[in-house]
């Protein structure tokens, strides 16, 4: 009898470790393959992250006053991680950059900038809308909505669109294609054309061999402190001019 009940007790142990399983099998499938695919191949947690990191920048910017005659840098992570102010300490530089950010990103949080008046307004965008799989014209559609809100609520800012940088495939993979960033930088340049705003085409100067040189990035899409620098002289005349 004690050795039928051991046998009972290992058959109801494996059959329950085998549930179990399978349940938490179910579960990385439901929630991460799917929810990864639908969300550009980001996993559940990396999105709460991205989410979390939007609104904390959005609600302290909602709290900061833009000073008269600014400069405002305004895009994603390029944007965000350096600081302008000191590349820039002649002039009154905000930064308004917000890591993962989009076009329409960028829509939801333009009243507050605009509502400021800045002098200038410096834009890159776009290069996560392509990575999640976003059309180039939906891409260019929020990015003509965003020029003309400027224009039309604040007409003394002068724009600036600055084109995408190139990617570093060897280190970041075949996420992007730079044929794709260099389809999105003709239509930039057109919509600039368009709308009457200065284009910068900061793709050529960044560019060896349609590639981002490995001195300027680390992981193929993000700038070295050398790679921020010759930002700064690919921009300086547009950012000094009266």
């Amino acid at each position: 009898m004690k050795e039928q009940h051991t046998k009972r007790t290992l058959f109801i142990s494996i059959g329950a470790n085998i549930l179990l399983l399978f349940i938490i099998g179910f579960i990385f499938i439901k929630f991460d393959g799917i929810v990864g695919v639908n969300a550009g191949l980001e996993k559940p947690n990396n999105l709460k992250r991205s989410g979390f990191h939007y609104q904390e920048r959005t609600t302290l910017f909602n709290e900061l006053t833009i000073p008269p005659d600014s400069i405002v840098f305004l895009g994603d992570s390029l944007t965000f991680r350096t600081e302008w102010s000191e590349l820039f300490p002649e002039e009154i530089v905000i930064n308004r950059g917000i890591g993962r950010d989009t076009t329409a990103g960028v829509l939801k949080r333009l009243d507050h900038i605009i509502e400021a008046k800045p002098k200038k307004i410096f834009i890159l965008i776009g290069v996560n809308d392509l990575k999640s799989r976003k059309s180039v014209s939906a891409t260019i559609h929020n990015y003509a909505t965003i020029i003309t809100s400027i224009q039309s609520r604040s007409p003394k800012t002068d724009i600036f669109i600055q084109s995408l940088l190139p990617v570093n495939n060897k280190k970041y993979g075949n996420i992007l294609s730079n044929d794709t960033i260099k389809t999105m930088n003709t239509d930039l340049q057109a919509l600039a054309k368009k709308t009457g705003v200065q284009y910068i085409d900061l793709y050529s100067a960044f560019s060896q061999n349609d590639q981002l040189p490995d001195k300027y990035t680390v992981d193929g899409i993000h700038l070295t402190g050398e790679g921020y620098i010759l930002w700064r002289e690919s921009i300086k005349q547009y950012v000094h001019e009266k």
